[in-house]
């Protein structure tokens, strides 16, 4: 990595002193530079090329009379960015339990659990930004919830007792069981009067889609290492 890392400090820093040189050249052609200037012109570019070089061992340089103290600089630089990571995480811990909460609107007969659009917008979030390990158990606590809630919504269909927060989550039915054992017979029993058996249908698999996810996440944060 080091290699890498010094293989491209040297072309950077020649390909900068080329420039530099290149451009005082073509400048001093035209007449826009004097010999003076053109001698300051390269003299800076090959010294900038060598900082770029050297960066890593460099202290500190002076421009001008005003030392530049690069270590410093970066050292605080990534202080900066490692707080605000961790912002960003607390900030996520926060928000998790809130997906929780129901919008306060009438839920209707609907099959979908409300809450679980919510949690996995959020969930991208976190794992956008790489923030998933770190909120393993806050995660499996919120997904809980709702996998069980979902869960417990078709229970019409694989006609197993209700489970609770503790209980062990090995037995879930997979998407492609709940869909080969949905029946005609199940989706007009849910059906009411006054709505139509093809929308009833369409919200059932909807629910079904929605499980599946939630179950593919719950997978997912289960083989996770622990924080």
């Amino acid at each position: 990595m080091s290699s890498k890392k010094s293989d491209f400090s040297i072309f950077l820093g020649i390909s900068l002193s080329l420039f530099c040189i290149g451009g005082a050249v073509w400048l001093l052609f035209i007449g826009k530079l004097a010999g003076a200037e053109f001698v300051a012109l390269v003299l800076g570019g090959i010294v900038l090329s060598l900082i770029i070089y050297f960066s890593s061992e460099i202290q500190e340089f002076s421009i001008a009379g005003n030392a530049v103290k690069l270590r410093e600089l970066k050292d605080e630089a990534n202080q900066t960015i490692e707080s605000l990571k961790q912002a960003r995480t607390e900030l996520f811990r926060l928000m998790l339990p809130q997906t929780l909460n129901f919008g306060g609107t009438w839920r209707g007969s609907s099959k979908v659990d409300e809450r679980v659009d919510g949690f996995c917008q959020l969930h991208k979030a976190i794992q956008s930004f790489e923030c998933t390990i770190q909120l393993k158990s806050d995660i499996e606590k919120v997904l809980r919830t709702l996998i069980i809630s979902q869960y417990g919504n078709l229970s019409f269909i694989h006609q197993m007792p209700r489970k609770e927060l503790n209980d062990p989550l090995d037995d879930l039915w997979k998407l492609q069981a709940l869909s080969l054992h949905l029946t005609d017979a199940m989706i007009e029993a849910k059906r009411k009067s006054t709505i139509e058996f093809i929308k009833v249908k369409e919200d059932i698999y909807n629910a079904i889609d929605v499980y599946a996810k939630l179950y593919v996440i719950y997978k997912e944060i289960m083989s996770l290492p622990n924080s």
